[in-house]
């Protein structure tokens, strides 16, 4: 629309000129002054005017269009960026355990730890310390540094209906490595010199396969003699393979509880006498390649803290009857975590389950050590509470690390 206006007055201008020159000219033969002078300029001064107007109306049209062009690039290219920043220094994206945990898949948990390795070679080693019945890996990841003489270890998702706490400790991990990565400090304490002189032992799935159950039932299965042995299971629970029994499925899959499977009063425990979705405590304490992985990894390593984590409750359990030194340690550690979160303490251990790995760490190996149950419904807890939980739990790392 602007070009063709901007011709008309052109077309205009020159008819103007036209009649000018005319007239010029009749008024140059009637005084008989020269022609040339008049017949010239007159023309010339119009072209020049219609060509200046032209090529102002055309300079402006290039200057807009590239202007919006430019903005329209600008606008794009920060959306890009703003789509590609993660809320993590160091990272190439958002981990899934940051934006969509509902539900936080075997699949999401590779993803994640996949890019933790790739961000941070340096810091993180990834390895499998154990195979599963449905043919699925234990992930363990050490952060910091192998060799240091202090080691803490961090699990979750040992029940199979609390995988919630599976992408809290992906994410508390993403935080920790990130600050480092940023040259933070906590307390005056740089976290790069706490990763150089500690190791966080990191196993974000202790039972990846019963997780599967509860999140996408039988369509989280993988293999046909794993469909059978849960059918084998349901039918000695005097259930069907339904969405609410296998929702709320709590052990491998092989029935076994594992968090029933260490030896701190395990044979005083009762539960089913058979394979369960919950409470069975198998045939001997670490019978099942799981639990048998965790002991393995605790007996090599001379960890000075464990953290088992659990839903729900938001409560911290810390004592299994242990005393002196070993009771002063593990207070004292309930303490600070509880500091952390908000959480009460709770030490009527008479009143829970024995045979925990915590009672286990306690009591067998004097390592001050908690169960921290976060949520606060039942479980599977809830995803929209994810990012309140978060907020309480954020530290606890540094908590753990007496940073």
């Amino acid at each position: 629309m602007e070009k063709r206006l901007t011709s008309k007055s052109n077309l205009v201008v020159l008819i103007l000129g036209l009649v000018l020159v005319f007239i010029l000219g009749l008024i140059s033969c009637s005084s008989g002054g020269g022609s040339g002078a008049g017949s010239v300029s007159a023309p010339s001064s119009t072209q020049g005017a219609s060509s200046s107007v032209e090529q102002a109306a055309s300079q402006a049209a290039s200057t807009s269009e590239a202007t919006s062009t430019s903005e329209a690039a600008d606008a794009s290219q920060a959306e890009s960026s703003a789509e590609a920043t993660p809320s993590n220094p160091g990272l190439a994206s958002a981990l899934i355990a940051e934006s969509n945990i509902d539900p936080y898949s075997y699949a999401d948990l590779q993803s994640d730890l996949e890019q933790l390795v790739n961000a941070f070679p340096s810091w993180v080693r990834l390895e499998s310390i154990a195979k599963t019945f449905d043919d699925r890996d234990v992930y363990l990841l050490v952060i910091g540094n192998p060799e240091a003489e202090n080691k803490v270890l961090i699990h979750g998702g040992i029940h199979a209906r609390e995988y919630f706490t599976t992408p809290l400790v992906v994410r508390q991990a993403a935080a920790f490595l990130s600050h480092a990565h940023a040259g933070d400090t906590y307390n005056d304490t740089s976290y790069t010199s706490v990763l150089e002189n500690n190791a966080i032992y990191l196993i974000p799935s202790v039972n990846p396969d019963g997780a599967a159950i509860s999140q996408f039932g039988i369509d989280g299965i993988q293999t046909e003699a794993t469909l059978a042995r849960v059918q084998e299971i349901a039918d000695l629970d005097g259930q069907n393979l339904n969405s609410a029994y296998l929702r709320s499925w709590k052990a491998n899959a092989n029935g076994v509880d594992l968090n029933r499977q260490f030896d701190a009063m395990w044979e005083s425990y009762a539960g089913p006498g058979h394979p369960s979705s919950d409470h069975y405590k198998g045939e001997a304490p670490g019978s099942e390649p799981e639990s048998a992985a965790l002991i393995k990894l605790t007996l090599d390593n001379n960890f000075s803290r464990t953290i088992s984590y659990h839903t729900h409750g938001a409560v911290i359990y810390w004592y299994f009857a242990q005393e002196g030194e070993v009771y002063d340690s593990s207070y004292q550690f309930a303490q600070e975590i509880s500091a952390q979160t908000g959480y009460p303490l709770d030490a009527n251990y008479q009143n829970l389950d024995p045979a925990g790995y915590k009672d286990w760490a306690l009591e067998s190996l004097g390592i001050p050590s908690l169960t921290v149950e976060v949520g606060w419904s039942d479980s599977p807890v809830p995803a929209e509470q994810f990012e309140t939980i978060w907020a309480q739990n954020e530290n606890v790392w540094e908590a753990t690390l007496q940073m």
